[in-house]
């Protein structure tokens, strides 16, 4: 871990937005583009979600908690990100989101209403701002399996005996952005939306290249991050996180997408920064989504961290990260955004260097 405020010749704080334009209080869903609405909707129950509503062009699916949908497939000719919706508390909120963007005010024709305002982010991605949609009724949740330990007794004549099962999703969880340009895309989220740094990653002089981000909820707790905003050569969304109730359902989860012979991506670990107990699987198009239990909480007052960014500090235990978890395939389109900041941008393509020789290197001396 860096001193609290890093040092180096790029070293700065991240410091926190004075005045956003409204605090955000919910991550309510995330919508892709997929060319196949059957095969989404396979995979997605399989992996523990429940459809609430299917069209020939649309499939909205839900988790166990009161959000009417948390994912959102729209049939199209790509397998794409499309955006993100959070929540607001007060219809003052999309008043003053209205008039900082000039965008207007509109009646949510999504499940559960509401009204919202449609934004745009610095590198395209669209975000809904939902306020007053209509809550669906939490569905029955299995209790966390109570675990014995030496000093103390919880399960007596009892046993343990999870249900070969899709496991319950609670709820989505956060996701992580890539961004050609972290300066710009983690200001607009915090000034915007008021989130709040809880650990930011830096190279080793000290350049700030990605941060774990989460609600200002004031004193309520809220998860360790709702958005991880990250350096990388385009945008896009690397994976989604889905919550489940404990480690047994992570590990049954695993089960149950090994016997269905979707392809693994990573896990089970627990990641360091978070804590969560994680495994990740991809979906027919091969983005990542992650089954996550116990997670950290932390409330407005906590102060940020900052760390290395390296492959050591993704996670305490597991098996080390693969090298194709992260996706460094020389595209056409890659290729064309190195060889324009070699000509335009060389101290941004550097970071992006530095970037990738740092997560490149072995995560523990002993996998080397």
């Amino acid at each position: 871990m860096l001193d609290q405020a890093p040092s180096g010749p790029g070293s700065r704080k991240l410091d926190r937005s004075p005045s956003p334009v409204v605090k955000a209080d919910k991550l309510l869903f995330v919508h892709f583009e997929r060319p196949d609405l059957d095969k989404v909707e396979r995979y997605l129950l399989d992996y523990g979600l429940l459809v609430v509503k299917k069209t020939d062009n649309e499939l909205f699916l839900r988790g166990t908690q009161s959000q009417p949908f948390i994912y959102r497939a729209t049939k199209g000719p790509k397998a794409r990100f499309l955006g993100l919706g959070l929540s607001v508390p007060e219809f003052a909120d999309l008043d003053r989101l209205a008039h900082a963007f000039g965008r207007p005010v509109e009646a949510s024709t999504l499940p559960g209403g509401g009204r919202m305002v449609t934004l745009t982010d610095p590198m395209g991605v669209t975000v809904q701002a939902v306020q007053g949609y209509t809550p669906s009724p939490e569905l029955p949740l299995r209790e966390a399996i109570p675990h014995n330990a030496p000093n103390q007794a919880v399960r007596v004549n009892d046993a343990q005996r999870p249900d070969l099962v899709p496991p319950q999703v609670t709820k989505l969880g956060h996701l992580v952005l890539e961004t050609p340009d972290f300066d710009v895309s983690g200001r607009w989220y915090m000034d915007t939306f008021g989130f709040l740094p809880s650990d930011v990653m830096c190279l080793s002089d000290g350049t700030v290249v990605g941060s774990f981000m989460r609600l200002d909820r004031g004193p309520i707790p809220s998860d360790h991050h709702t958005l991880f905003v990250a350096l990388g050569l385009e945008s896009k969304v690397d994976h989604v996180a889905f919550e489940v109730v404990d480690l047994d359902a992570v590990e049954m989860g695993q089960q149950i997408m090994m016997a269905k012979r979707y392809k693994h991506a990573w896990g089970v670990g627990r990641h360091l920064l978070g804590s969560q107990i994680f495994d990740y699987w991809r979906d027919p198009w091969g983005q990542k989504h992650e089954h996550y239990a116990d997670g950290d909480l932390f409330d407005a007052d906590q102060q940020p961290g900052y760390h290395l960014m390296d492959r050591e500090g993704l996670y305490q235990w597991g098996p080390d990260l693969p090298d194709d978890f992260i996706d460094a395939r020389l595209t056409p389109k890659r290729l064309r955004t190195i060889l324009g900041l070699m000509l335009t941008d060389r101290p941004r393509l550097k970071r992006m260097l530095a970037l990738k020789n740092a997560v490149s290197k072995p995560g523990r001396p002993w996998q080397r």
